[in-house]
């Protein structure tokens, strides 16, 4: 019998060598179907989730609402799916990074829903509101036609009124039969003499009847004398009375016991020594709350 020893040692060599060979490329080819199946499936996910966050977008885009917050809050909820948008797109892509989007789209696409779903509700409760306000709105219409004609109506009435009040009113009032004034000197306690000369006179002596007025109202009346020098300064300044948002400074008050009938009054103002009588003319004034009833002037030389 003939034996080889190398020879055959050589064969179990070579032949292990061949089966290594054979289990490497096999593995290999394996891990590189393996490797472009991962790539693929990386790429399609990436893909995928870019397309789902700008269809996310493009819905936000297509919503218009009013309510401010509302707005803020899309805006907002619009951001994040943007910025994560943004990041899928320029990261390198791994299976691990993509599923952590994934749960971050996931939830974005949660509040999506939920915003979208207010938006509805309140676009809802809008229209209903717009269809009750149309409601209402057809009523107020109608009413305010009717409102219209019974304005007319009153204010044809309230014209009337304000007519017959307004007569009743010039008809009711005060005002002076006769008005005269004039300058003077005492001469005796009882005698006074009236004189043009401004050097002589001390007083003014103003006289006025009331005239009657079945109309007027009657009882205590007061009554105010305002005169003027010709400065434009009242003289024999007693004070002021305020009639409303008016008031009036006058020289002398008097209180008269009006009975509806004709009444004479008369009274005698006393300059101030500081101020005496001066050349001009001076004007009388005679008032009845802030009524004048009636105006005269004196003239000194």
């Amino acid at each position: 019998m003939l034996v080889f020893p190398h020879t055959y040692n050589y064969r179990i060599i070579i032949g292990s060598l061949v089966v290594v060979f054979v289990l490497l490329g096999s593995y290999t080819l394996t891990n590189y179907i393996q490797l472009e199946d991962y790539k693929t499936y990386v790429s399609q996910e990436k893909k995928l989730l870019e397309n789902e966050l700008s269809d996310m977008v493009v819905r936000y885009e297509n919503v218009q609402v009013e309510n401010v917050s509302l707005r803020k809050k899309l805006e907002q909820s619009k951001g994040n799916i943007e910025r994560v948008l943004d990041s899928i797109k320029t990261l390198k892509p791994s299976a691990s990074l993509l599923s952590l989007y994934r749960s971050k789209i996931n939830l974005l696409q949660k509040e999506n829903a939920e915003v979208l779903n207010l938006v509805s509700t309140l676009k809802t409760e809008n229209e209903r509101l717009a269809s009750k306000t149309e409601t209402i709105s057809q009523h107020l219409v109608a009413a305010k036609n009717n409102t219209s004609s019974l304005v007319a109506k009153n204010k044809g009435l309230a014209t009337a009124n304000s007519n017959m009040s307004n007569a009743l009113k010039k008809a009711s009032a005060l005002s002076l039969a006769s008005l005269d004034a004039k300058a003077v000197k005492r001469v005796t306690k009882k005698r006074i003499v009236s004189t043009d000369n401004s050097s002589k006179a001390n007083k003014l002596y103003v006289a006025f009847t009331l005239a009657k007025n079945k109309l007027a109202t009657s009882g205590v009346k007061d009554l105010y004398i305002q005169i003027l020098n010709p400065n434009n300064n009242v003289v024999a300044d007693q004070g002021s009375v305020s009639f409303g948002e008016q008031s009036l400074i006058y020289s002398k008050k008097l209180k008269v016991e009006y009975k509806k009938q004709d009444i004479d009054v008369n009274t005698l103002i006393t300059t101030d020594i500081d101020e005496p009588l001066t050349k001009g003319v001076y004007f009388v004034n005679v008032f009845y709350d802030n009524t004048r009833l009636g105006s005269t002037s004196i003239l000194l030389k």
